[in-house]
């Protein structure tokens, strides 16, 4: 089990102990050793946020979006390389601290 603080995001609601799986347990301790995040608390109140904001803001099919699918269809595919994932996770980065901003 284990124990996580969400008064910051609920008020009146507290501690609330939650069980996790084994793998998600190790992986969140696993960001917390990295400096991801300050403790277990903080990574639950942000995963929880960023669910919240995403169902606020549902996924829209825009007409450039699709244009911009049907024309990606069209051309070869190549495997990802390590740069590629590198770039990936470069954007989402500097998109999250836009959005913490």
């Amino acid at each position: 089990m284990l124990r996580v603080d969400i008064f910051r995001l609920v008020q009146h609601i507290g501690t609330v102990i939650i069980a996790l799986a084994k793998d998600v347990e190790n992986f969140l301790q696993e960001q917390v050793r990295a400096g991801t995040c300050v403790d277990a608390s903080d990574f639950v109140n942000e995963l929880v946020r960023c669910v919240r904001n995403q169902q606020l803001r549902p996924f829209t099919v825009t007409p450039e979006l699709e244009a911009w699918l049907l024309e990606a269809a069209d051309k070869p595919v190549t495997p990802l390389t390590e740069a590629d994932f590198r770039g990936i996770r470069d954007r989402v980065d500097a998109r999250v601290r836009s959005s913490a901003a």
